[in-house]
């Protein structure tokens, strides 16, 4: 054999030794590991944390561990048979990373040490705890402590099972906990967490192309998780103490969201459920102490890919900053036929210019949009919808829903045709204190029978207030917006009172509309006051485009008591044989508290659209404003005629 020939050999032996050795070891086998027994988090006062882990999560106070001096070093409240949380006093004002250390609880621990050990990570040996446990302690390369535990019988924690497993608990499994790493040791830490303990890389967050943050996967049938919560510069201490969580796992955000709510967990932390980068619903709470605690739905929710028709319309101007921080829709495509318009706010909102189109039907062609938002004037709203009828694609406009009650009936019957969803978009749907005032005047009855209703609607004129030229343009155009300040703004008190008595029809509509600003509108009304005359109930709706200030706000008064809506978070109740008082709404429900929010639930088929953003109860707001319209035109009160056979 030549020399050459012996040194080829000898650097390709070398090479592979080379190769061997930088390759990651990885377990041929997972670990024999169930998944996280406890977490360890450190509180400033364990009555606080107490009050919060027992008194709003519901986990039940299963025992305490006393140090020397008789002290509790350690309370340990359950979650199930498998988990706890042990919560430890010493936490300083600095909210540093709060959580101590994770256990993972093994069915094997000494196959796990000994395993561990081969992989280079020189663990020392299991020993039984004060606890009654067997374990032992691994650092990552960051310093964080991973404990090993095996549950002995007769041990504090085995000792509990089948007991303190309170139905108050917000939940039952303990998901996931994140970690706080430093991106410079990333490299390291992954190696520790994945080639040597085995964790299975889940998912990896990174926006804007920024690496944030990486799920593991712990072997077991739970599923249980580690977090990695990379940050690229040194954060602050509320920052850690965020970083290092603990999430808890429901099968709905809701009943956990009003469960919370009613044990005061909103306070001072305000409590916001919404779908999350990994298209999860979850909220987020804080202990007293710092630790945030998640709660989360783990079913996915699906994107829903939306387009919008038009951008004449204002509103589009509130939805367009909002889509950016959303994950459960996605904009696929924009159809506006001015392209002057169309490029001032592809510029304004950093839109690419690839998602406009001139035509609509070219883009609901292309795009194949599952819901489309119309911000066009009113006169096309029927356009749009029976576009999207054809193609069986899902519409919310913004409010009214037509220009008169022929176009509204035309919508109804492409919506049949097309078996799709046709919703109107009010803001104040989204008010929680609407919601609460027909919670007390229909579901509890509180009021007793509704005996009159009035809506205040408006604001200082549209020209007054600064809208745009386009906008303007329609608005005060009484063929494209209907009429002024009567459809703008009545439609609200139509669709609102329309809602509250059940979708009953109103025998007779009367109205009168005024002109107090000829010379700025000198086509439309500015002035509307409408009388709702129902067999026991009146309604009066007062739209304008002239009052000092902006509002939108309902009185309801029955038999028995009265409730006004104070903009869109409180009522003032006054109930029999009790003090007038302000009273905060309870908040919507998460799949209804937003439009976007309610079109894709509405989308993925979560919820049915009714109420306020129903096509049944809008074809008889259209109607209302129909008759009203005409009573103004006539000077006399007009009579609806019988419920329409569709109703």
């Amino acid at each position: 054999m030549s020399c050459r020939t012996q040194n080829k050999i000898m650097s390709l032996r070398f090479a592979s030794l080379c190769l061997l050795l930088t390759v990651p070891f990885v377990p041929a086998q997972p670990l024999p590991l169930e998944g996280i027994g406890h977490v360890g988090l450190l509180v400033s006062n364990l009555e606080q944390a107490r009050s919060f882990y027992t008194g709003q999560l519901g986990f039940a106070d299963a025992f305490e561990m006393k140090n020397n001096a008789g002290a509790v070093a350690a309370a340990f409240y359950k979650i199930n048979d498998e988990q706890f949380l042990e919560i430890m006093p010493g936490a300083d004002t600095a909210k540093s990373v709060l959580l101590t250390h994770v256990a993972i609880e093994a069915s094997d621990i000494k196959q796990v040490w000994s395993r561990l050990n081969a992989a280079g990570l020189q663990a020392p040996e299991p020993t039984k705890g004060a606890d009654g446990n067997l374990a032992f302690n691994v650092f990552d390369p960051d310093g964080f402590r991973i404990q090993f535990v095996q549950y002995l019988p007769g041990s504090l924690h085995s000792n509990t099972k089948g007991k303190f497993l309170d139905a108050a608990r917000i939940s039952t499994h303990l998901q996931h906990a994140g970690i706080p790493v430093p991106a410079e040791k990333l490299d390291a830490v992954m190696h520790f967490y994945h080639d040597q303990l085995g964790l299975e890389e889940y998912w990896r967050y990174a926006p804007g192309g920024e690496l944030r943050l990486i799920k593991l996967l712990i072997p077991g049938q739970r599923r249980d998780m580690l977090e990695l919560m990379i940050y690229h510069k040194p954060p602050t201490g509320d920052e850690l103490a965020s970083m290092g969580h603990i999430n808890f796992a429901v099968p709905d955000i809701t009943p956990p969201f009003r469960t919370l709510l009613a044990r005061g967990a909103a306070a001072p932390y305000p409590i916001h459920p919404a779908v999350n980068a990994e298209h999860l619903w979850a909220m987020d709470l804080h202990d007293p102490a710092g630790t945030r605690v998640e709660i989360q739905d783990l079913k996915k929710v699906p994107v829903v890919r939306i387009a919008i028709a038009g951008l004449v319309h204002n509103h589009v101007a509130g939805l367009l900053p909002r889509l950016p921080g959303r994950y459960d829709v996605e904009l696929a495509g924009i159809a506006e036929p001015d392209a002057a318009l169309a490029h001032r706010y592809a510029e304004k909102y950093h839109l690419p210019s690839s998602i406009f189109y001139s035509s609509l039907d070219t883009m609901l062609d292309k795009v194949k949009p599952q819901a489309v938002v119309i911000y066009t004037d009113t006169l096309d709203h029927l356009k749009v919808v029976e576009a999207c009828a054809a193609r069986h694609i899902d519409v919310m406009m913004e409010k009214p829903l037509s220009v008169d009650v022929k176009q509204a009936r035309a919508m109804e019957a492409a919506a049949r045709r097309g078996h799709i969803h046709v919703m109107v978009n009010y803001e104040t749907t989204w008010y929680a204190s609407n919601a609460m005032a027909y919670s007390e005047a229909k579901t509890k009855g509180s009021l007793g029978p509704i005996r009159k209703m009035v809506a205040h609607d408006g604001h200082r004129g549209p020209k007054e207030i600064g809208v745009t030229p386009e906008f303007l343009d329609w608005l005060t155009d009484p063929v494209r917006n209907g009429a002024g300040a009567l459809y703008d703004f009545g439609c609200y008190g139509a669709d609102l009172m329309t809602w509250l008595m059940g979708g009953e029809r109103p025998l007779a509509v009367t109205a009168v509309v005024g002109h107090d600003k000829p010379d700025i509108y000198p086509k439309v009304e500015d002035e509307a006051t409408v009388i709702l005359t129902y067999p026991h109930a009146q309604g009066i709706i007062q739209a304008s485009w002239n009052w000092p200030f902006d509002r939108k706000d309902l009185e309801v008064y029955g038999a028995d008591g009265s409730l006004t809506t104070i903009r869109s978070d409180r009522v003032s109740l006054h109930l029999p044989h009790e003090d007038e008082q302000i009273v905060e709404a309870p908040p919507l429900d998460p799949r209804e508290a937003d439009s976007l929010a309610y079109l894709s639930a509405v989308v993925r088929g979560d919820i049915a659209p009714s109420g306020l953003t129903g096509l049944e109860t809008n074809v008889t707001v259209m109607e209302i404003l129909t008759a009203a319209r005409e009573s103004a035109a006539t000077h006399r009160t007009v009579r609806l005629p019988a419920a329409h056979a569709g109703h």
